[in-house]
């Protein structure tokens, strides 16, 4: 009770009761949370990726290239035509 009056349970403070409202609600057995999802991540996942592909790709590639080519340079340095053209150690 506040002042004298008793105001209602929680929402209905004593006033006149409003009409026009609509209020819709859906039942928690006929909502999908997760419809569609693993759908959904699979192809945007895939999207994302092929976007993506030209600035990993590209890197790597050249990466590989430099580090195979350290390789072979370092293997052809250390037999006897790499010690005969710059020299020994």
């Amino acid at each position: 009770m506040a002042g004298g009056k008793w105001m209602g349970w929680w929402g209905h403070l004593g006033a006149a009761k409003q009409r026009g409202i609509v209020t819709y609600t859906l039942s928690p057995y006929e909502q999908r949370a997760f419809a569609g999802a693993l759908h959904q991540a699979v192809f945007n996942t895939f999207r994302r990726v092929s976007g993506q592909a030209f600035y990993i790709a590209v890197p790597m590639g050249l990466a590989y290239g430099v580090f195979t080519w350290g390789k072979e340079n370092h293997q052809w340095r250390l037999s006897k035509e790499g010690h005969a053209l710059h020299g020994d150690h």
